[in-house]
């Protein structure tokens, strides 16, 4: 199967790593640079997302270039979830404060004043509760687990305890 996805990277490849990438089998990679950020665009067959996205990181490193996130629209706003819903932003509020609906409304990824939460986790809990809005795909879900878990990784690079920390996910 064919998996779209992008990777977020540390820098704009040289000239010597595009060459590199050739070596190393990356034919399947589009980049994209511009506004301090550079994008790689991937069209990759493999037998699921993860193995997908696996190799793909694994190869980029080997040339000295590290992808830094997943792109995701995952990380929404109370006013993004309100806009995706078609719900005021006050009513998405007070469900988040549990003063409205079911409660149990996931909690923020982010606990400063500017709440950001996972709209994987959001969809999922509106369809249980309304069933009028559909759930992230698995895909969407899938990639948001990635970006999350690149971005860890990277936040653990050379930490001693990098892999007691990744026994998490198997918990």
């Amino acid at each position: 199967m064919t998996y779209e996805f992008t990777l977020v990277l540390d820098h704009e490849p040289t000239e010597s790593e595009l060459q590199a990438f050739v070596v190393a089998g990356l034919d399947d990679v589009g980049i994209e640079g511009g506004h301090g950020v550079t994008l790689a665009h991937f069209e990759r067959d493999a037998a699921t997302l993860a193995e997908a996205i696996l190799t793909a990181v694994r190869q980029l490193e080997a040339v000295g270039v590290e992808p830094t996130a997943v792109a995701s629209d995952d990380l929404v706003s109370l006013k993004d979830i309100a806009s995706r819903t078609g719900r005021t932003y006050e009513s998405v509020r007070l469900l988040a404060q549990g003063n409205r609906g079911p409660g149990g409304f996931p909690p923020p990824l982010s606990g400063s004043g500017w709440s950001l939460y996972s709209w994987a986790q959001v969809s999922r809990w509106f369809a249980q509760h309304y069933g009028t809005e559909r759930a992230a795909s698995s895909y969407d879900r899938e990639i948001a687990a990635a970006d999350h878990l690149v971005r860890a990784r990277r936040m653990l690079a050379g930490d001693e305890h990098r892999a007691e920390l990744a026994k998490l996910l198997s918990a």
